[in-house]
């Protein structure tokens, strides 16, 4: 058959295809038929949806079934190969938005399926290839990096402003005059919405933002004054517990790979 541009026009079960997109570049809200792979090779992107954000740093990937509505933004130029998967081949894929680890088999099958073409038989090599691509979907680990977003307007305020200073370190019973509510109904609202308490929900976007910077060419102790913390330590620490690795060694590895 004649293939589109489109993935959702196709009937082979995976096509593939490497993209570039230009620092700042923003793709509005949208869905596909198929569930996406997005391989994060260079930069990274930040993806969100009415649930809340993910960033996507290099070496990592993001899944997006099939149907979802997600928006994207890339804070630099960015370097992808991105597998869609036929919506009859999901049943054994995660049914929600996750950051992947991405294991070096899967990294390569991506890149190979990105190679292959669209054009290939269900009896070719490129269609076994597929099918193991679409088994190691299943297997891989999810990486730490998912903000929720609160729908309450009350809990929204306090976000809103952590968002634009995610350094302001004041206890949850200082944020209740903006808010407009107690500090129990403030903290009751933020498990309740997030499934997140207040200090969790502030540290995961401390860690979202300190991903983020560290792409930005910004050094740990920028970083760690920046977020709040009392020293460089401190962050390094948090930073090592939740990624399993130190700022300055999880950024190296990216740039190594």
């Amino acid at each position: 058959m004649a293939l589109s541009a489109d993935p959702d026009t196709s009937d082979r079960p995976v096509v593939a295809l490497s993209v570039n997109h230009a620092k700042g570049q923003h793709v509005e809200t949208h869905s596909h038929e198929r569930g996406q792979l997005m391989f994060v090779v260079s930069g990274s992107m930040r993806i969100t949806t009415n649930e809340g954000a993910w960033i996507t740093p290099p070496g990592r990937a993001f899944w997006v079934p099939a149907g979802i509505l997600h928006s994207v933004v890339y804070p630099q130029p960015a370097r992808l190969h991105t597998a869609y998967i036929r919506h009859d081949l999901l049943e054994s894929l995660p049914a929600s938005c996750r950051v992947l680890k991405l294991s070096p088999l899967l990294r390569e099958l991506v890149i190979r399926a990105a190679a292959s073409g669209w054009e290939y038989t269900d009896d070719s090599p490129q269609a076994r290839m597929m099918q193991v691509l679409i088994d190691q979907i299943a297997q891989e680990k999810e990486a730490p990096l998912f903000l929720p977003e609160a729908r309450d307007h009350r809990v929204r305020r306090v976000t809103q402003a952590l968002h634009e200073n995610p350094g302001d370190t004041r206890p949850l019973e200082q944020w209740c005059h903006l808010a407009g509510a107690s500090s129990r109904t403030l903290s009751r609202l933020f498990m309740q919405d997030t499934g997140m308490t207040f200090t969790a929900w502030r540290q995961q976007l401390c860690l979202i933002s300190a991903v983020e910077l560290l792409m930005e060419g910004q050094s740990v102790t920028q970083i760690a004054l920046r977020l709040g913390y009392a020293s460089t330590g401190s962050f390094t620490s948090m930073f090592s517990r939740v990624m399993g690795t130190p700022p300055t060694a999880y950024l190296n590895r990216w740039e190594q790979a």
